[in-house]
């Protein structure tokens, strides 16, 4: 399984990551693409929050449209939501004397992609360095 990191799954979003377009493509059908349930609402906050922020009736509909495609996107991929397993992780991260020091999401999203033994695609490997265990690519740059 591949996860990929709210970082890749907004430059998917744009398009035009070539080199990134091109890695994707190239993984086997066999193989799950997912997201985390952190992704997901990282993702769709932004738009919920354009949608607010919206000034005029354009941009209401613009920042609606939006909300819609990338809904659609990230239902292009595997859900994958905080288990027992991911949990057990992230009790262990918390608790641990040597707690690595990152953003409470980048270790929700570790913990997840731990708990499914998956392949973690992110832009900022420099973020996930201190978790055991995890395997972390750049497939964007």
């Amino acid at each position: 399984m591949i996860v990929f990191d709210t970082d890749i799954v907004t430059l998917i979003s744009y398009g035009r990551n070539a080199k990134l377009r091109q890695r994707i493509e190239s993984v086997g059908n066999d193989e799950d693409l997912a997201i985390t349930i952190v992704t997901h609402m990282e993702i769709l906050q932004g738009r919920f929050d354009s949608i607010l922020k919206a000034a005029s009736e354009g941009e209401l509909l613009k920042a609606m449209e939006r909300f819609r495609a990338s809904r659609s996107m990230l239902d292009s991929f595997r859900l994958l939501e905080i288990d027992d397993v991911a949990s057990g992780h992230f009790a262990g991260m918390t608790q641990s004397k040597k707690r690595p020091k990152m953003k409470r999401g980048d270790m929700l999203i570790a913990c997840i992609a731990l708990a499914n033994d998956a392949l973690l695609v992110t832009r900022n490997e420099k973020d996930y360095k201190a978790v055991n265990g995890l395997r972390v690519e750049n497939w964007a740059d």
